[in-house]
């Protein structure tokens, strides 16, 4: 059987529309926090005292973090969310773009508010230890501010691809054997996994500083980095071996299906809202694998249980995994 080897543009091009002047703008917006923390943070350093109040239990500072360390963690994470709109502007993204932006937008807001609101109120009152009062609750209501590129980046209608008649077996031979694969590479997944491993040092330093604050954050992030990578680049197999999905850039193994597990396998266009949303996802009677919203394998097992993954041409490997099934 021939082998087929596709790039990230062959794999997102027919499913990945160029980003419109809304949503470009949308995710400018994502820019603003940045901005915030950067133009406040250089007129405000020279009246700041070197610790600034980072919680309150009622009226009272209960503990409080260096400015130097404030500006850095809330800049960093200001300054992710940014690229993550430049991320999500990009064609790999555009199924997703709309979340990406909102949770982006929700994460830098809520930065930027932590930073204004306890530098803001020192410069305000002139005190280290401010009272308070509500002021604290307008850091939390920031990150509504990812409402904004949310609203405005238009909603996309959701694509669907004619599903086209897959032949039901490849003509093999008594002796004759095949094999399919095709490797497919999501950059969005690259650019997510370095952000976060970016995110992982900077809170590293900060919980060094703090006394090990934090520490629970940076493996929570690193793992995320971890499956970040894991879906970046697949290799989908087809052989006497059955249905195989692994990570290409970690050699891992993430679905092995053998072939008297296959009672079929059919080409069936993927929408990822019918599957649980895009990843590895797991739902009662059926798992997927979920890259893109467009064409696919669906494989029903002996146990009538599903697993779809999106592939590109999908026929080929379908009518494959039937047959050497069959036999």
């Amino acid at each position: 059987m021939p082998n087929q080897t596709i790039t990230p543009e062959a794999a997102h091009a027919p499913h990945a529309p160029h980003a419109t002047g809304r949503e470009r703008f949308a995710a400018a917006t994502l820019w603003l926090p940045v901005i915030a923390v950067s133009v406040t943070a250089t007129l405000w350093y020279d009246r700041l005292p070197a610790m600034l109040p980072k919680q309150w239990n009622g009226a009272e500072v209960t503990s409080t973090a260096g400015t130097e360390i404030m500006i850095g963690i809330t800049g960093a994470i200001a300054l992710l969310g940014a690229i993550a709109g430049l991320i999500a502007v990009s064609d790999a993204a555009a199924d997703i773009r709309r979340g990406l932006v909102l949770a982006a937008g929700c994460a830098a807001g809520l930065a930027a508010g932590v930073w204004l609101v306890t530098a803001g109120l020192v410069i305000a009152t002139g005190s280290a230890e401010p009272d308070a009062g509500a002021w604290p609750l307008l850091a939390a209501l920031a990150m509504g501010y990812g409402l904004i590129p949310f609203a405005l980046s238009p909603r996309r209608p959701q694509h669907r691809e004619p599903t086209t008649a897959d032949p039901a077996t490849v003509p093999l031979g008594a002796t004759e054997s095949g094999a399919w694969f095709t490797t497919m590479t999501v950059p969005m997944f690259l650019w997510l996994a370095g952000g976060l491993a970016v995110g992982a040092v900077a809170l590293a330093v900060f919980s060094v500083l703090e006394n090990g604050a934090g520490a629970g954050g940076v493996f929570t992030l690193l793992l995320t980095a971890g499956i970040c990578l894991t879906f970046a680049r697949l290799r989908v197999s087809v052989d006497r071996r059955g249905l195989r999905v692994v990570s290409s850039l970690l050699r891992l193994p993430i679905k092995q299906i053998a072939l008297d597990q296959v009672a079929s396998a059919r080409a069936e266009t993927i929408r990822p809202g019918e599957w649980g949303g895009w990843g590895y996802r797991i739902l009662p009677g059926r798992s997927a694998i979920v890259l893109t919203s467009g064409p696919g394998i669906v494989v029903e097992r002996q146990n009538g249980t599903l697993f779809a993954v999106t592939v590109p041409d999908p026929a080929l490997p379908a009518a494959l995994l039937t047959t050497l099934a069959a036999r």
